[in-house]
């Protein structure tokens, strides 16, 4: 296995330069910058090939595969998290097949017996003049990636996103699952390889708070959440080996829960039955939500020993019109096609502003300059798409074309895929590119 890559010592380069003549001073910005600059994104060291070569004990020639994309030098600055869905006749059909994919049953909405295509006919055009979002090429996406460890962190979206990227790829090179592992149902703990020569890994963590939270009885009686405790979540323990960090949490804050910090109840929310010692923390789950995120970056940025790109994406909010157990709790044939900050509630507004203003901040302090920091702004693309969930069609054939009955469970939560959900993906892969320029 070919030893890390090391990154240039700054300490010992500021010695050096302290010893160069006075005439030199004026070309001391130039020497900085070609010895002590740490390269941007730096390439993992791929973990499985050596097991693989051992494994298989094999020389098969590699299949072919596109060369690795030159970096984008030009990569334009555009702000994708404001536009518009518009209908685009050019789409032929869904970018790939749910029914040959590793992902969730629940989400395989045209397997499952959705009855309407049309939420895979609309494109996202973002506002700003000269700014399009072009879909991912699989093939150019693990040519830019070849190597790297993509790791999604969070709860049930963050594991949608990661499943239909996974599927999307997948239609290029089929991947393995080398790792499979539920918590509970739902709660994935997944890793796909993507065999060489792109040798990509792309892992799924499941970690709805961000840090550690211990689960006891009923959803009455709450979670416990320890806001300073991460070294418990499997994701924290592997962040030094990822390339790439999607974030993606925030719908499991707003249940009941106790929060602790240092060994200490500092706050609840929705446990009468909890008697606080002093003042409860501000901002209640949502002033929460802001310090687990806060909390996650900071170990981030404490444990990685190289650079990577770290996106956090914005909340996706829920499109739940009636109860969740009503037949139409979210049975819209199109998407909204009002402004989509009027669609969006001030919960999921402040959870926003949340994700940006700590990403953010995590930027400014961050200890290297290879570490980068963006926002995946989906809240506003999102709350815009009601349409587009697998609403009751949750299990493979539902219903079979019958009448769906007054009373039946919905998800109006996550996204069909294909669908929505790929946009995500479209955007992420345009931070991806940037990183590399």
């Amino acid at each position: 296995m070919a030893a890390p890559q090391e990154v240039a010592n700054h300490g010992h380069c500021k010695k050096l330069l302290a010893c160069a003549a006075p005439c030199a001073l004026l070309a001391l910005p130039l020497v900085y910058i070609l010895l002590c600059s740490p390269p941007s994104f730096i390439p993992s060291t791929d973990l499985f090939d050596a097991f693989e070569a051992r494994r298989t004990g094999t020389s098969t020639p590699r299949p072919q595969v596109s060369p690795r994309p030159p970096a984008q030098q030009n990569v334009p600055k555009c702000d994708y998290g404001e536009g518009k869905w518009v209908w685009d006749d050019g789409v032929a059909g869904p970018r790939y097949d749910s029914a040959k994919c590793d992902l969730k049953g629940t989400q395989k909405c045209a397997l499952n017996g959705k009855p309407d295509n049309g939420y895979l006919h609309w494109r996202w055009q973002p506002a700003a003049a000269g700014c399009n979002l072009s879909a991912l090429d699989p093939a150019e996406f693990l040519g830019m990636v070849r190597g790297k460890r993509l790791a999604f962190v969070g709860d049930s979206t963050a594991r949608n996103q990661a499943e239909a990227l996974v599927c999307f790829l997948s239609t290029f090179s089929r991947p393995e699952t080398t790792h499979r592992y539920e918590e509970r149902p739902g709660a994935k703990f997944w890793r796909w390889v993507f065999p060489a020569p792109h040798d990509v890994i792309i892992s799924t963590y499941w970690s709805p708070f961000l840090v550690r939270a211990d689960t006891n009885g009923t959803q009455t009686q709450g979670t416990a959440v320890f806001l300073d405790a991460l070294t418990d979540e499997p994701w924290a323990a592997d962040v030094d080996a990822m390339d790439v960090v999607v974030i993606s949490a925030g719908h499991w804050f707003p249940r009941p829960a106790v929060y602790y910090e240092a060994g200490r109840i500092i706050g609840a929310f929705s446990r009468p039955d909890v008697v606080l010692n002093g003042t409860d923390i501000s901002g209640g789950y949502l002033g929460v939500y802001r310090r687990a995120t806060r909390a996650a970056l900071e170990h981030v940025d404490a444990e990685s020993g190289r650079d990577k790109l770290v996106v956090v994406a914005t909340i996706a909010p829920a499109h739940f019109e009636l109860s969740w157990d009503h037949r139409d709790a979210c049975s819209r044939t199109k998407p909204y096609d009002d402004d989509g900050w009027k669609v969006v509630g001030e919960t999921e507004a402040e959870m926003r502003k949340a994700v940006v203003e700590e990403t953010a901040m995590a930027s400014a302090r961050r200890r290297r300059w290879g570490m980068r920091y963006e926002v995946l702004d989906v809240t506003r693309m999102a709350a815009l798409r009601p349409d587009s969930h697998p609403g009751v069609y949750i299990y493979e054939g539902a219903y079979a074309g019958a009448p769906v009955p007054e009373k039946a469970p919905n998800d109006c939560l996550h996204y069909c895929a294909p669908g929505p959900v790929d946009t995500f993906n479209d955007v992420l892969a345009r931070m991806i590119a940037a990183a590399r320029g």
